[in-house]
């Protein structure tokens, strides 16, 4: 009978190990998919940002192109600027005729 006892104690201890060496497993995986979860969302800050610092770079190019084209051509400036005001205020006015 003590034999019997001393092997259900051996079994339940070495249960017992496998457990905590399953638990540690477990959060040792945790802890990989926590870190890969975090490379991934720095990855994707840094594309952003170079993304927005892409979009500044395109902006100042065409910011440019713009200033270049109105020093450039001012008269057609000037009668495109007089076409949109001219076409703004046919719109405003045509809609407060219709009330």
């Amino acid at each position: 009978m003590a034999s019997q006892t001393a092997s259900k104690t051996n079994s339940g201890k070495a249960q017992e190990a496998s457990v905590s060496d399953a638990l540690d497993q477990i959060k040792d995986a945790s802890a990989s998919v926590y870190e890969a979860v975090g490379s991934i969302g720095s990855a994707g800050a840094a594309n952003a940002r170079l993304k927005v610092e892409q979009g500044r770079e395109q902006a100042r190019e065409y910011s440019a192109k713009a200033e270049n084209v109105l020093r450039e051509r001012p008269l057609v400036t000037v009668g495109v600027a007089f076409a949109a005001g001219w076409l703004v205020s046919r719109l405003i006015s045509g809609s407060r005729k219709a009330d």
